[in-house]
């Protein structure tokens, strides 16, 4: 797996895998989300994503064939359920797979993203992910390396609670 800058040209696979029903970001809400990309007034989620390409935030994972296996967002914005740090930080927002190898494709960007906090002089990286179910996501994210530090519950739009966990490593 190889992990590179993306940019609004990888936006079509980043919103196909967000829809993709087999990946960890379920969007029960958006069940159209990969036609909405030429819509005015696409859903925030697509907004977000291609704000995040066009400010060149996207780095997307590909395989030996360069076809794209998962995609992640880096910023230094921090949601606002994320209380805030004292050390320097770089968030990991989005990340997101395709099914096929998965792990393969999360600790590719997980490593990507640790690498890249160390160059730009952050000593923290964090991240959040769904908490639900049995927190089978949660462990996924320990065996990668990150601590479990917050629970935090977002209210959604449709009155259904989003169990969320923040998570950090450093780097």
């Amino acid at each position: 797996m190889k992990v590179t800058a993306g940019g609004p040209e990888e936006v079509e696979d980043f919103v196909a895998m967000l829809h993709d029903y087999d990946s960890w970001l379920v969007l029960h809400r958006h069940p159209h989300l990969y036609e909405t990309l030429e819509l005015e007034d696409p859903p925030l989620i697509v907004k977000q994503v291609l704000g995040h390409a066009r400010a060149g935030r996207t780095r997307i994972c590909r395989d030996l064939l360069n076809r794209v296996k998962g995609a992640s967002v880096l910023t230094d914005e921090v949601p606002g359920f994320a209380p805030p740090v004292k050390d320097p930080e770089l968030y990991l927002q989005f990340l997101v797979t395709r099914m096929w190898r998965r792990q393969l494709s999360m600790a590719a960007l997980v490593d990507d993203a640790r690498a890249e906090a160390a160059r730009r002089g952050a000593r923290l990286l964090r991240t959040h992910c769904w908490a639900g179910e049995d927190g089978r996501l949660v462990r996924e994210y320990e065996e990668l390396g990150f601590t479990a530090t917050l629970e935090f519950e977002v209210l959604r739009s449709d009155g259904a609670i989003w169990p969320g966990q923040v998570l950090q490593t450093r780097a």
